[in-house]
């Protein structure tokens, strides 16, 4: 196995840059290269890290039409990135064990005030959220509902 300083130095000289085939040992040597510096990371950077990803999801399906993630899905990888229990999220929030499940379940909604508390833990603004949860509920009334809500029109509100 190639030592760091080698993986590092063909990293920087382009060796590593360009596609390569995922059996081989280059590839072998690579992954090696990421864990490494993984384990190396403090856990609150790797952390935010992952944070950031999670706001790219989040910010992904809002622009996409894909099946419906609830908001509670996110909420709760975002618990996951924190590497704590959910039953140790919602103590330290002040709220009941079984309303936090239910938030993840979407058996309840997510708060505002909830969304705000979030905001200030993982720097995902609390809009963006909240978005998730009315884009889905709009996304189901226009599935379920959308005779009754086509049959109202402003020529006949106005006449």
């Amino acid at each position: 196995m190639k030592d760091k300083k080698d993986i590092l130095s063909q990293l920087s000289n382009g060796v590593l840059t360009e596609r390569m085939d995922i059996g081989t040992k280059e590839f072998e040597d690579f992954k090696l290269l990421i864990r490494s510096k993984v384990a190396e990371t403090p856990k609150e950077e790797r952390i935010k890290i992952s944070l950031i990803g999670l706001k790219f999801q989040i910010e992904d399906y809002i622009k996409s039409s894909q099946k419906t993630v609830p908001v509670g899905k996110f909420v709760k990888m975002f618990i996951d990135l924190l590497e704590i229990r959910q039953v140790d999220f919602a103590n330290y929030l002040n709220v009941r064990p079984s309303n936090l499940s239910k938030i993840l379940n979407g058996e309840r909604r997510l708060t505002i005030e909830l969304a705000l508390i979030i905001e200030q833990i993982s720097n995902i603004d609390a809009e963006l959220w909240l978005r998730v949860q009315n884009m889905n509920e709009i996304r189901s009334i226009q599935k379920y509902n959308a005779q009754s809500i086509e049959k109202y029109k402003l020529k006949e509100l106005i006449n």
